[in-house]
């Protein structure tokens, strides 16, 4: 009999995710995912790019939550490294003529 009463009180409200939280947790993910990609040469930029740009995506009025700063962080030192890594290896063959046989 109680089932044609409507009561407020006994609704149960799912919690309220922030605006642009999906796009944070990506842009953390992509910025790990890049981090460890550090072995090959594409991943590196291509997640670090993508995390930098979702990351700037997600923010909102509130600015930008710190998932999202993470990710851009990892995204961005994950481009970083990846260019020290290669220039530092262009150097080492160069500068060394026995390597540099060996590698041709």
């Amino acid at each position: 009999m109680n089932e044609d009463y409507y009561y407020p009180e006994n609704q149960i409200v799912p919690p309220q995710r922030p605006k642009g939280d999906g796009l944070a947790t990506a842009a953390l993910i992509l910025g790990l995912m890049g981090a460890i990609g550090l072995v090959f040469v594409i991943p590196p930029f291509a997640f670090g790019a993508t995390a930098i740009v979702l990351g700037l995506l997600s923010g909102t009025e509130a600015g930008i939550s710190l998932k999202a700063k993470i990710g851009m962080f990892m995204g961005g030192l994950s481009m970083i490294l990846l260019v020290v890594i290669v220039i530092s290896g262009i150097h080492l063959l160069m500068s060394n003529p026995g390597l540099k046989e060996d590698f041709d």
